[in-house]
């Protein structure tokens, strides 16, 4: 494909069902974190089914918990990056998404 990877997705400009003051909804730029989330994991399926997981996708939007990130490695993405809940939480979160995954991954060797 010549295509070396996709980072899915960073911010939307869409502020449809977001649940913020009017001014808010008005404002210019990017939205990221929680009201990424849904659209990011979509983007990332949608990714990973058409190209066949022929490139590695990274993926982002929301997540701010193990279950957060095994939620984008289960559409398709090869990796995940934070940021906002990051921003908020500090390096805790990263911690803790680790452990969860891990968590995660024993149980599911263990279902094996």
């Amino acid at each position: 494909t010549g295509i070396a990877g996709v980072i899915a997705t960073n911010t939307t400009i869409d502020r449809e069902g977001l649940a913020a003051e009017e001014t808010v909804k008005n404002e210019q730029g990017g939205v990221s974190g929680k009201p990424l989330k849904k659209r990011s994991t979509e983007v990332i399926k949608y990714l990973s089914d058409r190209s066949g997981r022929s490139f590695p996708i990274i993926g982002v939007g929301g997540i701010e918990t193990a279950s957060d990130a095994q939620e984008k490695l289960d559409a398709g993405a090869s990796l995940v990056q934070v940021y906002t809940g990051f921003i908020y939480q500090g390096p805790e979160m990263v911690k803790n998404i680790c452990k969860g995954l891990i968590s995660v991954s024993t149980e599911i060797k263990h279902d094996l």
